[in-house]
């Protein structure tokens, strides 16, 4: 009886030669068409990831430069929409001026003095000689009240270098650094802002020119004034360089190629780093409808049509892209450009990286396959007897990791690149499958990397530096403020919440022996807050200044404020007015804290009033003054809700009784007004705790010293 062991040796031995030859031919083939398969696989997904890597950088590169010219657009925008609003504050000032004429004070307006030569100031100018100066006194006396407007537009805006209005009647008020003009700043109905503002009726933007007092590139925004019956009493401008808006422009970097330039509704260039000039030292405006290009004149025609896209096209004789932005205040257009190759050049890479990374697999199956055939080879011919065993082993064991292996090919080859081959065989087809994993775990760095590029994005933001240079020009921020004077005592200080705030404060001689003082608070935050201030403070102003009864001054400003108040702001205000010889303090109230008075010798009190209705909240409002007597020594000290409403880490308000408590603290109960404020600062900033300022800190106080005799005391 045979064992089982002899019979499945004679049956491997009957059968080996045939086995032999069947599992060599099977093992060859599957080997080839594995092979075939992953080379196969290997080119699709190197050919796929290399043409998905291409549109990703071709997507951002378009998306980058559209982002890029629709944030220039957006920085164009803001600087020529101020001036565009200067210039519609100041003819809706005059048109106030002329409608009511009996509500507004006569001011003097001189001609221009070779002294103030480089420094800004209002100078009045007749446009000829055959022009009555008597015959228009009136006029002129009445429009000189726009003179503190246009000054300070003028001093806080270093893009704006001259404002003015020319009256019909024959004469202009212009704000320059210029004493002495040319012919043609006198003679402004032959100027081409006032013939097209009148002939428009409405505000007119000019084309860009050449500044007649050699400071570059200009523009002029002007708009026609009109009276109460709506007829047209002249025409107000402000004039502007572009430079600093060119100079931003300019300095635009994309890549190493790429450059931003601005056109106008004509398809002309107007800014650009390339602007050339005849002979003459003119600009050659460019047009994109001179060039040969038809795709370059369809991008024209788009840019005219006010619209937005991103477009390949040949420009200046090489393949770029080009993103255009339009301009919502002026019919211009932003322009970027990159070259196509520049853009390009990292999808290149990448499609090199993939080929070669595809070349080393294929290159590393061709090794495992050669090294699989000469052990199958060796062992056919070294061990014939236990063929059939070895090659039912050896079958298993080559059949199952290469299993595993084109598995995982094939999950790579759907996009899972995070698919990891788990052989572990010890030979050249472990290698075969590490080789797999580090071709993968490269493509998805790749990728990783170029979604890394095509997320990353250009924050362009608006810099606030010029309105907060022109808040802090328009409070008086010098002290002492008045030395001359002894009979008082004064100091104020605005610390804003953000680059600009909606606080102000103001104090100025009404006549020589009247003293008044504003403090107030515009809701909102930011540079709409900040226009309603200035607005806020020159009607204010204006107003006390005719010398009428306090409740009158607030009565006439809440109405004009009302005017044309679309965005829905108010005002909270205290206003009072001291008589300097008797210490009587007149007051009136609208919405505003109560300020705190310390009587000679005592602690600080809230003063009790009637807080009385915002302004610019209701049209029509009336408002109710106050009066108290100060004596010798007496202190009043006024503040915004900025200081009360102060947060510490815990969001705990500082509240009215921790600045009461502040104020009459032994260490700040008698210190001059000068070092009071810096105090009350320091104690919110101990309160906060590093708190993050929440709300704009404005605070004036001022102490009477009693009657004087006025600068000669």
């Amino acid at each position: 009886m045979k064992s089982i062991r002899s019979k499945i040796l004679l049956t491997v031995l009957a059968v080996s030669v045939g086995s032999i030859a069947v599992v060599a031919a099977v093992t060859l083939v599957n080997l080839n068409n594995m092979r075939e398969n992953v080379v196969t696989m290997s080119d699709t997904m190197g050919t796929q990831a290399a043409e998905d890597s291409t549109m990703a950088m071709e997507t951002q590169a378009m998306e980058q430069l559209t982002l890029i010219a629709a944030g220039k657009a957006d920085y164009a925008d803001e600087k020529m929409n101020k001036q565009q609003t200067y210039t519609y504050m100041v003819a809706d000032y005059l048109q106030q001026l002329y409608t009511d004429p009996d509500s507004y004070t006569p001011r003097e307006a001189n001609g221009p003095d070779p002294a103030l030569d480089g420094e800004l100031s209002p100078q009045l100018l007749y446009f000829n000689e055959t022009i009555d100066p008597a015959a228009v006194a009136e006029e002129v006396a009445l429009t000189a009240n726009t003179g503190d407007m246009l000054l300070s537009i003028a001093r806080g805006d270093p893009d704006i270098e001259c404002g003015y209005f020319a009256a019909a009647s024959g004469f202009s008020l212009t704000v320059d650094d210029v004493p002495g003009h040319k012919k043609e700043y006198l003679d402004c109905p032959t100027r081409g802002w006032y013939q097209q503002a009148m002939k428009a009726g409405d505000l007119i933007w000019t084309d860009v020119f050449e500044d007649a007092m050699g400071r570059g590139l200009a523009i002029t925004c002007a708009m026609p004034y009109r009276d109460g019956d709506g007829e047209i009493r002249g025409v107000v401008a402000f004039g502007s360089t572009i430079n600093a808006l060119s100079d931003k422009i300019i300095e635009t970097e994309i890549g190493e190629t790429g450059y931003v330039f601005v056109v106008n509704e004509n398809g002309q260039t107007i800014i650009s780093p390339n602007i050339s000039r005849d002979d003459q030292g003119n600009i050659i405006r460019e047009s994109l409808f001179d060039s040969d290009n038809r795709e370059l004149r369809d991008i024209g025609r788009s840019i005219t049509a006010r619209e937005t896209g991103v477009k390949e096209v040949e420009f200046e004789g090489r393949q770029v892209y080009m993103a255009y932005h339009p301009m919502s205040v002026l019919p211009w257009s932003v322009v970027a450009v990159m070259d196509v190759e520049e853009a390009m050049a990292p999808a290149e890479d990448t499609r090199s990286n993939i080929e070669a990374i595809t070349d080393g697999a294929v290159a590393g199956i061709d090794k495992s396959i050669y090294t699989v055939l000469i052990l199958v080879a060796l062992v056919c011919v070294a061990a014939i007897v236990i063929v059939a065993l070895v090659s039912y082993a050896f079958a298993q064991k080559l059949t199952t990791p290469l299993s595993h292996l084109l598995e995982g090919v094939e999950r790579i080859s759907g996009g899972d690149l995070k698919t990891q081959i788990e052989v572990h065989t010890g030979d050249e087809i472990e290698t075969l499958a590490d080789a797999f994993n580090s071709m993968t775990a490269n493509l998805e760095k790749y990728i990783h990397d170029l979604t890394a590029v095509t997320a990353e994005k250009e924050r362009i933001g608006a810099e606030l530096n010029v309105a907060t240079q022109i808040q802090k020009d328009m409070l008086p921020n010098i002290f002492p403020a008045f030395p001359e004077r002894r009979e008082f005592d004064i100091y104020a200080s605005m610390d804003p919440a953000k680059e600009v705030g909606g606080d102000f404060y103001d104090f100025f001689m009404v006549d020589d022996s009247h003293l008044a003082v504003v403090m107030a608070d515009v809701s909102g935050k930011g540079v709409p807050a900040a226009l309603f201030m200035v607005i806020a403070k020159t009607i204010i102003k204006n107003q006390a200044l005719t010398g009428d009864p306090l409740d009158q001054v607030f009565d006439r400003a809440n109405d004009q404020l009302c005017e044309n108040n679309g965005e829905g702001l108010f005002v909270t205000a205290f206003m009072g007015l001291l008589d300097l010889n008797t210490g009587d303090f007149t007051y009136v109230n609208a919405g505003h804290n109560a300020p705190l008075l310390r009587r000679a010798g005592g602690n600080y009190e809230y003063l009790k009033m009637d807080p009385g209705f915002v302004l610019a909240g209701l049209d029509g409002m009336i408002y109710e003054s106050s009066q108290l007597r100060l004596g010798e020594g007496d202190t009043l000290f006024l503040y915004t809700d900025g200081v009360t409403e102060a947060l510490d880490p815990d969001e705990q308000l500082f509240g009215e009784d921790r600045l009461r408590d502040a104020l009459n603290d032994k260490q700040g109960i008698d210190l001059r007004v000068s070092e009071l404020l810096p105090y009350v600062r320091s104690a919110l900033e101990k309160f906060a705790r590093g708190a993050e300022q929440a709300d704009d800190i404005t605070m004036l106080g001022i102490t009477y010293r009693g009657p004087g005799k006025g600068g000669d005391a």
